[in-house]
């Protein structure tokens, strides 16, 4: 068994597990995660910073007036009430949408892995900042998609460096599904771009 206790079922893996490695986003916790290490790179909040009272009355509120729904499983696509209240925000800023039209999840990371997963087939092309985000990087590369990266500079992504990957993408006779960009507080870079460029890159 070459020391694994799974690998006498290599042989069943799915084909897309090849490609499969592990997150660089939990190697880089496991460094941020030693006592000596103070580190910037790994996304991790300050949390001596939060408002650990605040939020203990928060929960207890919660489960005093609302303690059987918040402990039972609920949608796949969070509490109704929350999704509301992310349409009145949404509104706000013009945007008209329907409850059913939001999904909630747990963070960034899982929402890049059902676009992903809806969205893409394996070979299709994301186009994506370099550097970009290694968290979205993993999870395009699980999905089996090639990642074609796009020059940035000051202000992020490049619209005359994204128009030129288009054309050689799509030259080359393959898919392009999506474009990845972070254009507020870009990470790894730190740059947000300005309304001019994300009107260009639209």
């Amino acid at each position: 068994m070459n020391g694994s206790r799974l690998d006498s079922w290599v042989d069943s893996y799915a084909e897309r597990t090849n490609g499969m490695a592990a997150s660089e986003i939990r190697a880089l916790f496991s460094v941020a995660s030693r006592p000596e290490v103070v580190s910037l790179a790994g996304g991790m909040p300050f949390v001596q910073a939060l408002p650990m009272d605040q939020l203990a009355e928060t929960v207890r509120t919660l489960l005093l007036n609302r303690g059987a729904q918040a402990l039972q499983y609920g949608s796949g696509q969070g509490d109704v009430v929350l999704r509301e209240q992310i349409l009145d925000v949404m509104r706000d800023v013009g945007v008209v949408a329907h409850p059913d039209d939001i999904v909630v999840t747990t963070g960034s990371q899982m929402a890049l892995d059902l676009v992903t997963r809806v969205f893409c087939d394996p070979g299709d092309v994301v186009l994506v900042e370099a550097p970009s985000y290694v968290g979205a990087l993993g999870v395009f590369r699980a999905y089996q998609c090639g990642v074609e990266h796009v020059a940035m500079d000051d202000e992020g992504l490049v619209p005359a460096a994204l128009s030129e990957a288009i054309v050689r993408v799509r030259a080359s006779g393959r898919r392009i599904k999506m474009i990845y960009t972070i254009p507020s507080f870009h990470n790894p870079a730190g740059v947000s771009q300005g309304a001019q460029r994300r009107l260009e890159i639209l």
